[in-house]
């Protein structure tokens, strides 16, 4: 199956939304679609030599709607434009100026306002030349809401329409009988003011929630230094291809992923690592699109581009993340694909219920249009999106990148987190972590002067471990001769005019040295190096998989979350639980191979949702079993592409703010539900005037309008606290 995102042009409220799937979920081999309000986006799964992007797009433009597909390359409509936001606040600051003129005029005599001395029927005409602009302002309600209950998919501007529409024609037909009082024109103008401010609003909000793929693609420049035949010209990063050489000088942002082939360099890589360290860069050496070159000059080839790009790639996972859809969001999706057929139903029996009642035909009127503007179905449609654009986007910023809305949501209820041992929990390096003296008057560094030199010529991952210890300690090496590496055994030469034996200590048995006496120190989970010098033992060194700085908060933080902490390993027992005991895991399971580490999980998925954390190969397909699969950004990219989560900087402590940011999006996203669901529940009986029947209070058209407005902006303002999460 292929992930294809589109942009969405046109939706308004959730009920667009659930139109615009159900037309596309009808096309022959595509399956699990989620267009969401709150990005404008859809996101699908295409069946390999199903429909074409083109029938899904003449699918869209038939339910009303224009869409076009996304490049890896593209943003994605994510959040609303500048352009947009600021023509929002053009149309209210129209419609207010011309709503206060019209009240003005409509209320002068009941307010004992100053007016100047104009007839009754000279006003009514004034309130109507006043109402028109603010039309003008609003038209686009009318266009979007018409059209949409043309094809039978009423949303939220048909609400509106309908409602003002309502009012509208009511007052014209009094004017044609002659009548100049309880026009309603002064209701309309304030509906669509208030309807705009808080559209206007809403934007500027959902600006704010998205701005982590912004952020992330101000990262790259628009522009880059290509050098073509050793003449240099600008173009745009956007041109760039395959094999370009690209010139990077002090300052620049690295444009695209490549090689250096000329110059050296200090590039700044924290976007992708975290680290705020420079990294020295010289030919040969990689570079990142997005990283900014601190010091030097330098010219790369450009190797990946576009989408390709690290870059380029983790925008395009943001935005998908972005576009889905959890669980817990069916039910309001469900609720907001019938919402306003049911708030038009509503409407109408409101309506013929008071008049029959013999309130009038005003007063009927008049709870009809409350109910018509007071519902809010775009609090349903925003609640869940809204909250993921702000949660996702927090966690980009954080170096979390969470790939799905599901794993977001699971994450949140976790029972269990299960970790890898090397590379995860341990730095996946060997280094030497004791060096122990067969002769209490013998020197240390000679000892490691001696195995180092020996080792020095060998691959053996133990061997660079030494080698790398000698080169912390600045030690000279000795020239090597007849240097013979021993498979499985360890390595000999001859050095400084000795004979060198260094490895394991059935290499020293069958070279007649004895090594029974000596206790090595160190940790039990040390693999152990003899080192002997002319047939006599002179000392032993302890290498072990170090434990990354961060483990021990890590799991620390974990226990406090609730969380139990299982620690996996293909390593022996001694040795995992050497390192496992004081970092305070619950269990330990050893000698695992990858099939038994899914079993593992499977075992412990019994008990609960479980998360697994790892970085290689052999991880997997226990990240792939996991409820949660978390990868180290580090780690190979079949355990990446095999996780939910990624945590780029490649520490520990960010498993723990991973879980913690999901909690507190569920939380977000329950709030907003729950607030949606309320207001719903209360306001529209109470716009249909049910309480006021027994005695309570009505709320006008003017205060529904306020309170929809009111009800939309806050369950983005309530996401919008996912900006400051802090772990």
């Amino acid at each position: 199956m292929e992930k294809k995102l589109f942009n969405i042009k046109g939706m308004r409220c959730a009920g667009c939304a659930a139109g615009v799937e159900r037309a596309v979920k009808r096309i022959p081999g595509v399956s699990e679609v989620c267009v969401s309000i709150a990005s404008n986006t859809m996101t699908l799964n295409l069946a390999p030599g199903g429909a074409s992007v083109e029938e899904i797009l003449e699918a869209v433009r038939k339910a009303g709607f224009e869409a076009e597909a996304v490049s890896g390359t593209a943003s994605g409509r994510v959040v609303e434009s500048e352009e947009g936001t600021r023509a929002y606040f053009f149309r209210f600051a129209v419609a207010l100026v011309f709503s206060l003129l019209l009240c003005y005029a409509a209320m002068h005599d009941l307010l004992k306002l100053p007016y100047f001395p104009i007839s009754h029927g000279a006003n009514a005409w004034i309130q109507l030349g006043l109402t028109l602009p603010v039309l003008a302002a609003g038209w686009h309600f009318y266009r979007s809401g018409y059209r949409a209950l043309a094809r039978l998919a009423p949303n939220m501007d048909s609400l509106i329409a309908l409602c003002t529409t309502a009012a509208l024609v009511y007052s014209l037909f009094r004017m044609a009988e002659g009548h100049t009082e309880h026009l309603y024109f002064d209701s309309a103008g304030m509906i669509l003011s208030l309807i705009m401010l808080g559209k206007y609003l809403e934007s500027q909000s959902r600006r704010r929630a998205s701005g982590a793929i912004r952020e992330l693609m101000d990262l790259a420049p628009a522009t880059a230094t290509l050098v073509v035949d050793g003449s240099e010209k600008e173009v745009p990063a956007a041109d760039l291809k395959v094999g370009d050489r690209i010139r990077v000088r002090p300052g620049g942002k690295v444009p695209v992923d490549g090689v250096i082939v000329e110059g050296v360099a200090s590039v700044d890589e924290s976007m992708l690592t975290g680290e705020p360290i420079p990294v020295d860069k010289g030919v040969g050496d990689s570079v990142t699109g997005g990283s900014i070159n601190r010091d030097g000059t330098f010219l790369f080839q450009a190797g990946e581009v576009g989408e390709n790009t690290a870059l380029g790639r983790i925008i395009a996972l943001i935005r998908e993340a972005q576009g889905t859809r959890p669980p817990i969001a069916r039910l309001a999706d469900l609720v907001s694909g019938y919402f306003v057929w049911g708030v038009i139903t509503i409407a109408v029996l409101t309506f013929l219920a008071w008049f029959v009642s013999g309130s009038g035909f005003a007063e009927a009127l008049g709870f009809s249009l409350s109910v018509l503007v007071v519902a809010c179905p775009c609090a349903l449609g925003l609640a869940t999106p809204i909250a993921l654009i702000a949660g996702i986007g927090r966690g980009a910023g954080l170096g979390i990148l969470v790939k799905n809305g599901s794993a977001l949501e699971t994450a949140a209820s976790l029972r269990t987190v299960v970790l890898d041992k090397t590379g995860t929990v341990t730095t996946g390096r060997p280094e030497v972590a004791s060096v122990t003296l067969a002769d209490p008057e013998g020197n240390e560094t000679d000892l490691l002067r001696i195995a180092a030199s020996a080792e020095k010529n060998s691959e053996h991952p133990l061997a660079g471990a030494i080698v790398r210890e000698a080169e912390k300690r600045n030690l000279a090496l000795f020239p090597v001769t007849s240097f013979r590496a021993i498979a499985g055994s360890g390595v000999s030469c001859r050095a400084d005019g000795r004979r060198i034996l260094v490895g394991k200590a059935a290499l020293m048995k069958e070279n007649g040295v004895d090594c029974s006496g000596l206790q090595a120190g160190g940790a039990a989970s040390n693999s152990l190096v003899y080192a002997a010098v002319d047939g006599r033992l002179t000392g032993v060194i302890g290498i072990a998989d170090a434990v990354k700085p961060d483990s021990a908060e890590a799991i620390r933080r974990l226990r406090e979350m609730g969380l139990r902490t299982v620690m996996l390993t293909g390593d022996n027992a001694v040795a995992a639980n050497a390192i496992a005991s004081p970092l305070g895991f619950d269990e330990v399971c050893a000698e695992l191979l990858p099939a038994g580490k899914t079993e593992m999980i499977q075992r412990l998925q019994k008990e609960g949702p479980v998360a697994m954390v790892g970085d290689g190969i052999n991880d997997a397909p226990a990240l792939a079993q996991a409820d949660v699969g978390i990868a180290i950004g580090s780690g190979t990219d079949v355990a990446v592409e095999s996780a939910d989560m990624v945590l780029m900087h490649s520490s520990l402590t960010d498993v723990p703010a991973a879980i913690a940011l999901s909690r507190a999006t569920l939380r977000i996203i329950r709030e907003n539900l729950c607030w949606a669901f309320f207001y719903n529940l209360i306001c529209i009986p109470l716009a249909a005037g049910v309480f006021y029947a027994f005695g309570g209070f009505r709320l006008t058209p003017v205060a529904c309008a306020a309170a929809m407005a009111f009800s939309s902006i806050s369950v983005v303002l309530n996401a919008l606290r996912l900006r400051n999460f802090r772990p």
